[in-house]
């Protein structure tokens, strides 16, 4: 299902005059071949084993074949716009590896402007509403579970479809938003067993919603099969969304708004919005 949407979306692309190729974040001869003629980057970092080396040998291809733009997405930063926000980033960034990874890209982005043409804009966003349908797709599908640990905590959520609208934003506007950084987040706070309530709305069958203890939920994680870094980054996410840092309303900023001109979206609105969701993420 995975490639076959892969193909539909290139397919589209092409359509309207984007050139495409398959591209491999461990493999450096890509980044020749993807920047070539490249003057904007759009990054979207996925979760890899190598990560801590990856993207500073990506960042500095970019330098070298002159990129005047670089948009990134990451995860919640400390602005002195937001208190409450750079509480939470803080905490986030000390306690979960991804998190942290993340922090030191954007500074070694936000630090490029002195060694190169780059400008750069960071959209640093909440815990994705996609997450849970994702990382948790075959269990809500085969066995109509929600797997947390987050102890009824309100959790960061935000709409990946709104990040979408707002990377579109600066990225069409870009002398507007060059060296910028912007925290998006959803509404507000909502717990995962509302979540589950409302999966089991959206997909007409009763999701439980299984709340475990942290080191439950990482042998829980284990037992899927992935690997250890994986294993420790989910466990570590899922600490943090029970310490509480998230229901902090201070937590949660306009700044999505401002960039996209509408309220965000609530969860209840992201799963109703079937034109953006993937394919694979319904039940039959």
């Amino acid at each position: 299902m995975d490639a076959k949407f892969g193909q539909d979306v290139a397919d589209v692309l092409e359509e309207k005059g984007a050139e495409i190729f398959e591209f491999d974040w461990t493999n450096e001869n890509d980044y020749d071949k993807a920047l070539e003629d490249v003057k904007t980057v759009f990054c979207t970092l996925p979760h890899v084993e190598s990560w801590s080396e990856v993207f500073p040998k990506f960042l500095g291809e970019c330098k070298k074949k002159k990129i005047e733009f670089f948009v990134k997405v990451s995860f919640l930063r400390q602005t002195h716009a937001y208190k409450g926000v750079a509480d939470v980033a803080s905490q986030y960034r000390d306690n979960v590896p991804f998190v942290s990874f993340h922090g030191v890209c954007d500074d070694l982005l936000e630090q490029s402007i002195k060694s190169s043409r780059i400008s750069y804009c960071i959209l640093c966003c909440s815990h994705l509403m996609a997450t849970p349908l994702l990382a948790q797709g075959k269990i809500l599908r085969e066995e109509h579970k929600y797997i947390t640990a987050s102890y009824g905590m309100g959790v960061n959520y935000v709409s990946p479809n709104d990040v979408a609208d707002a990377a579109l934003v600066v990225l069409v506007n870009q002398k507007s938003h060059r060296n910028s950084v912007y925290n998006l987040t959803g509404p507000g706070p909502i717990t995962d067993a509302r979540v589950a309530e409302l999966l089991s709305k959206h997909y007409g069958t009763t999701i439980e919603h299984v709340q475990l203890g942290y080191h439950e939920y990482a042998s829980n994680v284990k037992e899927r099969g992935l690997p250890d870094w994986q294993v420790r980054d989910s466990a570590s996410f899922e600490r943090m969304k029970a310490s509480g840092v998230d229901e902090n309303a201070q937590s949660y900023t306009k700044e999505l708004k401002l960039l996209i001109g509408f309220d965000p979206e609530s969860f209840k609105d992201y799963l109703a919005n079937k034109s953006c969701m993937r394919p694979g993420l319904t039940f039959p």
